[in-house]
């Protein structure tokens, strides 16, 4: 559990997961809070038992786009990786396609479909917690 706790707060470090959380939470309504509050349960219990609950959509959106964006990294895996034989990311290794003498664009295409189909799998399995994580801070309530 304590895993699961610390790759939440590990996903919500940028600017779109915080805006994310707070639209969420701007929609939940207060009366969740106070009715719980009113039946006796402090403030750690509620935000552990219902709104850590209902925050689900918005941290699986969060994970999946974070997950997406990890995986397709480029900058900083090159930057920082310098055992290239051993240590690379799918993004690195298609670099290793372009040379001097010219580019296998069919190597390098191929290499991109493949990339892209595991974050097309998780997207198409989670693809309702997405929207749902999404959309909730686009209604003006």
């Amino acid at each position: 559990m304590r895993l699961f706790l610390y790759v939440i707060m590990m996903m919500g470090t940028d600017v779109m997961s915080i805006y994310i959380y707070i639209q969420f939470f701007e929609n939940l309504p207060v009366s969740l809070d106070e009715s719980a509050y009113l039946d006796g349960a402090n403030y750690f219990r509620i935000y552990w038992s219902i709104l850590l609950a209902l925050l689900k959509p918005a941290i699986m959106t969060n994970l999946i786009l974070k997950g997406v964006g990890v995986y397709n990294e480029y900058y900083c895996a090159n930057l920082y990786l310098q055992d290239k034989r051993h240590l690379c990311t799918v993004a690195t290794s298609l670099y290793t396609f372009t040379g001097p003498m010219g580019n296998q664009y069919e190597l390098i295409c191929a290499g991109v479909i493949m990339s892209l189909l595991p974050a097309l799998i998780i997207f198409l399995l989670f693809q309702n917690q997405i929207y749902n994580g999404v959309a909730a801070g686009a209604e003006k309530g």
